[in-house]
This record gives C-alpha cells, sequence and structure tokens, in this order.
C-alpha cells in the first residue's frame, strides 16, 4: 500500500508540473517503467491510473473530457489584421481606357482556429476552421458586405462575410516506417513556392510521404552540422529553421531523401454521364469537344536536402505535375488573352518544376538563396489551343531571390527579395499566389517581404511588388483582385500584423 501511495504521489507530480499535452505521456510511461522493473504490478498500475484520471476530472483543466483514442490533443490558431493596396494599369492599347489605372484599398482581416492531434499513436488528425470560402485567400474585407439589410440596400458592420468555412478536414496514418499517409482536405504535403502554389490553398485527396535520415562520417573536418526544423503539417516552403548541435569529429554530413506523391481532385463532375450527345463549343474557329470526366492533379516528387557542417544546407525537390480529366468548371481550353476569354482551362499541361535552396550563416546571421525553374513539356499544344500556334517558347517560369535572417523568436528579423518570371502557357494559373502577381501569369517583375519578431508569437510583415507583363503580344491569363485583362502593370503593397497561438 505504500508503495502504492509512493507511485500515485510520484505520477501526479507529473500531472501537476508538466504541460498540459504532456502528462498523461509522462505519466503513463512512468507507470510502465515500474512495471518492467517489478516494483508495482500491472493491476497496481491500472489503479494508479484510475485514481490519476479521477482526480484530474475534478480539477478545471478535467472538464474538457477527451475521447478514448485521442492520446495528444493541441489547440492552435492565427489571427492577422492587413492594410492592402493594388494596383493595375490597361494597356496603351486599350480601345477604351489606354494607360488607365484601376486600384483598390482595403483593410482586412482573417482567423484561423484549429485542432491537431494523434489517435492510438500511428494514427493523426487535423481540422481547421478559417474565414474567407476562398481556395487562395482567408481574408475578409471589413466593410466589404453587400445587400446587408436583406433588401438589397446595403448597411454597415453586417456579417455576411464574416464566416467560418472547412479550411483542412484530414486523416492520417503513421505506423509504417518513414512514411507518412494522409487523406482529406490537407496542407499541401509537396515542397513548394508560390511561384506554382499559393500557400494558402490546402489540397484535397490523398498523399503518400516518405523520408529517410542518413548521418554520414568521413575522416577529419568537423565543425556544427545544420539539421532542418520541419513543421507539424509536413514539408513546407515557409517556415523552415536552422538549429545547430555540437561540433562533432570526424566530418558529418547528413542527408534527409523524401518522396512525395500526391492524388488530388482537382473538379468533380456532375453528371460523369449526361443524357444526348457530348457537348462541343465553339473555341479558337473551331469545334471543340467538351468532355464531362473528373479532373485529378497527381505530383510525383522526389528530392533531398544536405546538411554540411559550419550551418551550410542545399535542397532540390524536382516535382512532375500532371492532370487527368478536365472537370466541368475548367473544360473550355484556356486562352488568357482577355476578359472575354476563358481564364481557367488546364487543358495541356505537363509540368517539371525544380525548386533548390542552399542555406548558411555568417556569424549568427542565417542567409539562404533560393530559386525555381519550371517548365510546360506540353506548352506548345496549350498555345495551340488558345489560338497561338508556333508560340513554342511561352512555356518558361522562374524565381530567384535572398534570404537574411529568420523569424522565430521575440526580436528576431527577415527579409526576402525575389525575381519572379512566368509566361502565358507555363503553369497553371488557378494555382499560383493570389497576391504576386494578383494570380495572374504572363507576368514578371520583383517582389519584397520583411518581417520582425514584436513577441515569440506577434509578427509585423511588410510586402511590396511590382511587375508587367512578360510578353506584350498576350493577355494575362487568370482570374484575379484586379479586372484587367491585359494586366499591363501591377503593384502590391501589404502590412500585417500577425498573432499566433
Amino acid at each position: 500500500m505504500l508503495v502504492k501511495k509512493l507511485t500515485f504521489a510520484a505520477v501526479a507530480f507529473c500531472f501537476a508540473f508538466t504541460g498540459i499535452t504532456a502528462r498523461a505521456q509522462e505519466a503513463g510511461a512512468l507507470l510502465d517503467l515500474l512495471v518492467r522493473k517489478k516494483i508495482i504490478s500491472d493491476q497496481e498500475a491500472e489503479e494508479v491510473r484510475g485514481e490519476l484520471v479521477k482526480e484530474y476530472a475534478s480539477t478545471s483543466a478535467g472538464k474538457w473530457k477527451l475521447s478514448t483514442p485521442i492520446n495528444e490533443i493541441e489547440l492552435y490558431g492565427d489571427g492577422r489584421v492587413r492594410y492592402e493596396y493594388r494596383g493595375g494599369r490597361t494597356a496603351s492599347n486599350d480601345p477604351d481606357n489606354p494607360n488607365d489605372w484601376l486600384e483598390r484599398r482595403r483593410a482586412r482581416y482573417r482567423l484561423r482556429v484549429g485542432l491537431r492531434g494523434t489517435l492510438l499513436y500511428d494514427w493523426f488528425f487535423g481540422l481547421r476552421l478559417e474565414t474567407s470560402a476562398s481556395n487562395r485567400s482567408t481574408n475578409v474585407t471589413f466593410g466589404g458586405d453587400s445587400n446587408n439589410r436583406g433588401d438589397g440596400t446595403p448597411g454597415p458592420f453586417s456579417k455576411i462575410d464574416d464566416s467560418a468555412f472547412v479550411g483542412q478536414a484530414y486523416l492520417g496514418y503513421k505506423g509504417f516506417p518513414d512514411i507518412t499517409l494522409t487523406a482529406g482536405r490537407m496542407p499541401n504535403p509537396l515542397v513548394t513556392t508560390p511561384l506554382l502554389w499559393d500557400d494558402d490553398i490546402n489540397p484535397e485527396g490523398l498523399a503518400q510521404q516518405w523520408k529517410h535520415t542518413f548521418n554520414l562520417s568521413f575522416g577529419g573536418g568537423g565543425g556544427a552540422e545544420a539539421v532542418q526544423s520541419y513543421s507539424k503539417e509536413g514539408y513546407s516552403k515557409e517556415g523552415k529553421s536552422v538549429v545547430t548541435t555540437e561540433a562533432a569529429e570526424p566530418f558529418k554530413l547528413k542527408i534527409d531523401v523524401f518522396a512525395n506523391f500526391a492524388q488530388f481532385v482537382y473538379d468533380d463532375t456532375n453528371p460523369e454521364n449526361p443524357i444526348g450527345p457530348a457537348r462541343t463549343t465553339d473555341g479558337n474557329g473551331f469545334e471543340q469537344r467538351v468532355p464531362t470526366t473528373d479532373a485529378y492533379l497527381l505530383a510525383w516528387q522526389v528530392g533531398a536536402r544536405f546538411n554540411f557542417p559550419k550551418n551550410i544546407y542545399f535542397q532540390i525537390a524536382p516535382t512532375l505535375y500532371n492532370y487527368t480529366g478536365t472537370g466541368d468548371s475548367f473544360n473550355i481550353y484556356f486562352q488568357g488573352d482577355s476578359t472575354d476569354t476563358n481564364q481557367v482551362g488546364i487543358n495541356s499541361l505537363l509540368v517539371l518544376d525544380i525548386p533548390v535552396e542552399i542555406g548558411w550563416r555568417i556569424g549568427e546571421l542565417p542567409m539562404r538563396i533560393f530559386g525555381e525553374f519550371a517548365v510546360n513539356l506540353e506548352g506548345a499544344d496549350r498555345a495551340a489551343a488558345a489560338g497561338h500556334p508556333g508560340s513554342d517558347g511561352q512555356k518558361y517560369a522562374y524565381q530567384i531571390g535572398l534570404g537574411v535572417g529568420q523569424l522565430k523568436a521575440k526580436s528576431d528579423w527577415e527579409i526576402r527579395a525575389w525575381w519572379q518570371h512566368t509566361d502565358q502557357y507555363s503553369v497553371d494559373p488557378n494555382l499560383v499566389d493570389s497576391d504576386i502577381f494578383d494570380s495572374r501569369v504572363n507576368m514578371q517583375g520583383v517582389a519584397v517581404k520583411a518581417g520582425y519578431a514584436l513577441a515569440d508569437a506577434i509578427v509585423f510583415n511588410l510586402t511590396w511588388a511590382y511587375g508587367w507583363r512578360s510578353n506584350g503580344n498576350f493577355g494575362t491569363g487568370g482570374v484575379g483582385d484586379i479586372g484587367i485583362n491585359p494586366l499591363d502593370q501591377y503593384q502590391i503593397f501589404q502590412a500585417d500584423m500577425n498573432v499566433k497561438f
């Protein structure tokens, strides 16, 4: 009985003086150790667990009851307020308003709140609610509501736009060594940049990830080792950080090899087999058969990160994207030359993307060079379907930039600057970043982003970008916030205050 009481006291100490999410795990591990050492029996361990559960349930923290299969759960989220300016200029040959500017100034906010955790140790889940129904934005504009009174007359301070939507809902399994399987609406499982993917997009479907670390040693050398810090949301372009370990002899090289595969449901066709003959539409001077098949985006990515001593790393992640089917929202050939033509078609897209990053430190200051090259291997066919046969060269996209600093704790700062170029028939206009440059292709220009951590969880950011048409013979395909096509020039400025919890 004395041993049981002492055991109960020791385990209760874990509950009282450790973090909430770690208490159950630490108490369980302590009881398991005592059973293995034969200090207490299995029955006594179960009795202690029962008494702890009763005692914890009587506390304020214990009022929130969790389902038995849940081993760990985390409440997280972030909020942001933003001032944004966007401006776009019409082309000099616009028949109605040549060289005219359209401007938008908006005060905006976003809120994202989620739960994530583990089930039965090998399973994990995530659920996140967020403002805005847009796939590439979670922003809500202050004062942007319309028809607020219900009679067609706008009124102030309505909440029509202030709704919550399911941004993430996924289930995964990690029971196999080095393998993660995920299904649902998930954080992007691929290594990406805004050149091809907007950070706000949470794709739907299936994903399979494999990652293995190889530690190699060579004679001589030494120094500190750069180690990648991955977020809970998998491999992501944003949020990488470098931590250092003690110098070791001999020279050591750490290699993280990974492979990410995805089968995303791009657009569901309903119905798949309509009554009557297949529909056709007149497009670019010829009849186009309109298929009725579901659209899928398939991704095939392999890559590696080489972590050298002296805080140097190199990462490369070649990816091939291909599309099967067209859905019923994207089944007209992409044209993109004006607002009156199709801006969203996904025909003839087979994109090879190669993002690369090199990082190092100067003293305690982290620095990195990042770049990316993408080519649509079916760009000639996409151009011909858009009515521009012979425009085989309009199939490339690339980015090159420099980052200095990192945002991890109070008083940290970071500055990133980059050049970006996309051709008209190079990448999917439905996925590119909605800020830089307004969800468009056939754009090029410069962008700068600076951030400062006012506190560990509060960051202030400034973003500015300026772009113009890559090729003046084509429009700027895509649907953005500036209703101009071609968008001859474009400028954006954003000031953000971000709070994470």
